[in-house]
């Protein structure tokens, strides 16, 4: 029997887009490819009697190219764990983000997951109103700021699988880099991000 979890918290992502990613609407990226880093700030999670609170989690993905979720677009991808997470967390996130616990992980991972990596790194991640920094060892840096439109209001889509309501903020990176490997090497600096608290479950 698949094992209950639930995580809650903070997440941003920086992608090659310009604002704002289209992928959301099931439309090509950018040059037709798509390369993007995320990160979570786990503020509450569990994954059965395992604690998950105060854990972070970085993911880094690039498709060659095509529309992200059409079902026959492949993705390349490195999770990186934070390395202060202990055996037992780091299985359990392993579980959730690769898809075999269940829940939205495993359905993205069963349709396009076609290479998988993992490793552990510092992860650091801060937030002020609508600025969220972030950086992953020596692999990731992100600082990326809220997009404001009419009325100086921040913007936001929809639908968002991994936003909670499904409704991320628009925003922009400053500055988002990833130095992983020569596969996983890019500077989109200037370009799309969204943020958003998440609520994910396989319950």
């Amino acid at each position: 029997m698949t094992t209950e979890w639930r995580i809650t918290g903070d997440y941003v992502e920086a992608c090659n887009c310009e604002v704002a990613c289209q992928c959301v609407w099931l439309e090509p990226p950018d040059d037709d490819v798509c390369t993007v880093s995320l990160v979570w700030n786990i503020e509450d999670g569990q994954y059965g009697d395992t604690d998950l609170t105060g854990r972070k989690v970085a993911m880094l993905a690039y498709t060659e190219e095509g529309v992200m979720f059409a079902p026959d677009t492949e993705w390349y991808v490195a999770l990186l764990i934070d390395d202060e997470a202990d055996d037992d967390q780091r299985a359990a996130l392993e579980e959730i983000y690769f898809g075999r616990a269940g829940g939205i992980w495993a359905a993205v991972a069963d349709a396009h997951f076609e290479t998988t990596e993992v490793t552990t790194a510092p992860i650091t991640f801060s937030k002020e109103d609508d600025e969220i920094s972030s950086t992953v060892g020596d692999v990731v840096t992100m600082d990326v700021v809220g997009k404001a439109g009419f009325n100086e209001d921040i913007g936001t889509v929809s639908p968002h699988p991994l936003a909670k309501g499904m409704e991320p903020k628009t925003g922009k990176s400053r500055t988002a880099t990833v130095s992983y490997n020569d596969e996983f090497a890019w500077d989109v600096s200037g370009n799309n991000s969204y943020f958003a608290e998440f609520d994910l479950a396989n319950a």
